[in-house]
């Protein structure tokens, strides 16, 4: 019994020091910007909560919404624009099929380079061609924190 209370003294003990070394800002969760894009005649919805980590050079963690709310032939889709050293990149076009239907990704982006600005499109695509035949973007995001020192 007397090893068992040791074994528990000695985790506590070692939690208190340690406890407090995986709160350093490395572990923190990152700053967030976040934005929706809603149909004019309510027919869709998208959303993006973006993490901006580095300086930034990674946007993590990325939570997608989105949200098809009308049987019309059309399926939706949405995708990330960044810009910034490595040019503009379109990232891949996640897709719900057309009909009531709703979807969730997490995800990131890494382009491998300094990450000035990201938005996000949500594009509406018929069914039987496939063709995107309107997008509508999100307002422009840029890292919510001050990095011109750095």
């Amino acid at each position: 019994m007397r090893f068992k209370y040791t074994v528990a003294t000695c985790a506590a003990a070692l939690a208190a020091v340690f406890g407090p070394l995986a709160a350093t800002p490395a572990a923190a969760a990152p700053l967030t910007t976040s934005d929706s894009v809603t149909a004019t005649d309510f027919s869709y919805y998208g959303r993006m909560d973006i993490g901006w980590r580095g300086r930034p050079y990674r946007l993590d963690p990325i939570n997608i919404t989105l949200k098809d709310t009308a049987t019309d032939g059309y399926a939706i889709g949405i995708r990330l624009i960044t810009n910034g050293e490595n040019g503009r990149i379109e990232w891949r076009m996640r897709t719900i099929p057309t009909g009531r239907d709703t979807a969730t990704w997490t995800t990131y982006a890494a382009p491998g380079g300094y990450i000035s600005l990201a938005y996000f499109e949500v594009c509406k695509i018929k069914v039987s061609t496939g063709v995107v035949t309107t997008c509508h973007a999100s307002s422009v995001m840029h890292a919510p924190f001050d990095d011109s020192s750095i």
